[in-house]
């Protein structure tokens, strides 16, 4: 059985949706540590959800978030390369492909995204953290299914835009080959 994964990082509230053999973990990392030991819990953290995945996807950086863009940017890094030290297959998703995959607009604000979420499947989410990682984790599962034809048609876009991207390797970090094409 498969093991999926979605991560949205953040420094506030760092989110994580698992899927493994049918069960739904979700989780919001936090650290009171400042600085250097701040990222090193963060990532040890995520380290240890994101072991012996089949995929994971990770919402790219939020550009427009200012003064935040140095700070999240480390992190996403940070993790980016433990990852790939751990071989563990991943697939960077943009933050509008995430709305999108959701709602059927890649502009939808935070809530809408939420209430989406419930809607479509049935999960209600206090952490808005929690709530994109959970649509990465979803993403992650169709990627590994590879059967995405039922699918409403902007979900399709949003899985063929990130197929796309990872055969130009545009924000592609590293597939392993779990991306089915």
């Amino acid at each position: 059985m498969a093991k999926v994964v979605g991560l949205d990082p953040s420094f506030s509230g760092f989110g994580v949706a698992i899927l493994e053999n049918g069960k739904l973990f979700t989780k919001t990392i936090t650290s009171n540590k400042t600085g250097a030991q701040r990222l090193i819990e963060i990532r040890e953290a995520v380290r240890y959800y994101v072991l012996y995945s089949n995929l994971v996807c990770i919402e790219d950086f939020a550009f427009s978030r200012q003064n935040q863009a140095h700070h999240l940017g480390g992190l996403g890094w940070i993790i980016r390369v433990m990852m790939h030290e751990e071989n563990i297959p991943f697939v960077v998703v943009g933050t509008s492909q995430v709305k999108k995959f959701a709602t059927g607009k890649g502009n939808a604000k935070k809530p809408e995204v939420m209430l989406a979420v419930y809607k479509r499947w049935g999960r209600e989410f206090t952490s808005d953290n929690e709530a994109d990682a959970f649509v990465l984790m979803k993403i992650a599962e169709t990627l590994v299914a590879g059967d995405w034809n039922q699918l409403p048609k902007f979900q399709q876009q949003v899985i063929q835009e990130i197929l796309n991207a990872a055969g130009k390797g545009k924000r592609k970090a590293r597939t392993g080959g779990a991306v089915a094409g």
